[in-house]
């Protein structure tokens, strides 16, 4: 099985692998735009526990950058 002969949503590059929404107010965002951008926050306590807790900025910042989940601080997300 060749890598290269991927195609449509199991290629690697599908916008479908790299997006993940705000818990919130369900906004799209591309996680390698947000590493430049820097407008991703995660919490690493319920990343753990594999519920994706992920927060636009401006719900991060209305959060005072707490896990609404568990209370825990909220990290900005860099690869």
């Amino acid at each position: 099985m060749t890598i290269g002969l991927f195609k449509g949503t199991s290629k690697a590059g599908h916008k479908g692998w790299t997006t993940v929404y705000c818990a919130i107010c369900n906004t799209k965002i591309d996680v390698f735009k947000a590493v430049d951008e820097k407008n991703l926050y995660y919490c690493p306590t319920c990343k753990s526990k594999d519920i994706e807790a992920f927060f636009c900025t401006a719900h991060a910042r209305n959060l005072h950058f707490k896990c609404p989940y568990c209370k825990n601080e909220l990290k900005p997300y860099f690869i």
